[in-house]
């Protein structure tokens, strides 16, 4: 019987959402809103390991290990972006007493549906393209890397409006930004690490940004 209800609940939700009858925010969201953004700040991780290999005054020709500085760098920094979309996924849509309407959104925010898997294999296709013209025009590693993010970043950028997925924007803003400078730095292997670094918690700065204001305006809405 409980289960029925919640069932119905929901569909309830779904509804007056489609409708536009009720907000696609609500108030008991607001608890599981605060703890999420703490974890945001995890994304500074990746970006002081890269500002770390390129300030710290080490020997770049030395090994350690079997390899050296920057390709311990590349695996720590891949490590840590895989377990922060692995454990953020997680924390985000296990049923620990979470609204149901706030995992749906959340899916439907980071794409974890349907219409996010054809939006993923869109970027793909349109990342698989720019690499193809990229070739035939015998681009440059730089400026093909500066065109890259500055595609995913004007693609997050649509999409953020295009669906109302505000937090899109902590990928948006901070990619554009970063293709953006990226040529100023050119000639400076130190001051591109160190940008690539900076983007890193730029994006973590931009997620808890606008979690914070999502909160602020739910708690408005009272």
């Amino acid at each position: 019987m409980k289960q029925d209800l919640t069932r119905l609940k929901n569909d309830v939700e779904t509804i007056q959402r489609a409708l536009g009858l009720a907000p696609s925010f609500q108030q008991d969201w607001v608890q599981w809103m605060k703890r999420d953004n703490w974890f945001n700040l995890w994304w500074c991780l990746p970006g002081s390991i890269i500002l770390a290999s390129a300030l710290l005054p080490i020997n770049r020709a030395q090994t350690y290990l079997g390899l050296i500085p920057d390709q311990w760098t590349g695996i720590l920094v891949a490590v840590s972006l895989l377990l922060i979309a692995s454990i953020g996924t997680r924390r985000t849509t296990r049923k620990d007493g979470r609204p149901e309407s706030l995992i749906r959104e959340t899916k439907r925010l980071y794409g974890v549906t349907r219409e996010g898997f054809l939006f993923s294999m869109a970027f793909a296709v349109q990342f698989l393209l720019f690499v193809i013209w990229s070739r035939q025009h015998h681009m440059a590693f730089d400026a093909f890397w500066t065109g890259l993010f500055l595609l995913a970043g004007t693609t997050f950028f649509v999409s953020a409006f295009a669906a109302k997925a505000w937090i899109l924007l902590g990928y948006a803003l901070p990619f554009v930004a970063y293709g953006l400078c990226l040529p100023l730095a050119d000639g400076h292997q130190t001051a591109k690490t160190v940008l690539f670094g900076t983007m890193f918690i730029t994006v973590a700065a931009c997620f808890s940004i606008v979690q914070v204001w999502e909160i602020r305006k739910i708690q408005n809405a009272t």
